[in-house]
């Protein structure tokens, strides 16, 4: 993980220098990404490396995504969402039951 976190800083400067460079982004992130295992590598690490082409028509959405992969390469730290509760789904589960046996009446 730590070669990722550097390979992903490198990314991270090239795309930060201005003028940006998006042709070496886009080179840097598909030779990155190829050699990622899939199930072992942060989702946000994924969204970053596919979705430079977005990022470089849309700057808030750009920021945002630096922002979390910067996060990432800092400290380690990753948010791939918020996590449901086994007692959320339990009640979303029960309030379907509920609904059909409704219906059912």
């Amino acid at each position: 993980m730590d070669e990722l976190r550097k390979r992903l800083a490198v990314i991270l400067a090239v795309e930060e220098h201005k003028p940006v460079d998006w042709a070496e982004v886009e080179r840097l992130s598909s030779e990155l990404q190829r050699e990622l295992p899939i199930d072992a590598t942060p989702e946000a690490v994924h969204r970053y490396l596919d979705d430079a082409d977005i990022r470089c028509r849309d700057d808030a959405y750009g920021s945002h995504q630096r922002r979390e992969v910067r996060r990432y390469v800092d400290h380690g730290e990753y948010d791939d969402g918020t996590p449901i509760p086994w007692w959320g789904c339990a009640l979303v589960l029960l309030a379907g039951a509920g609904l059909v046996k409704w219906l059912l009446l």
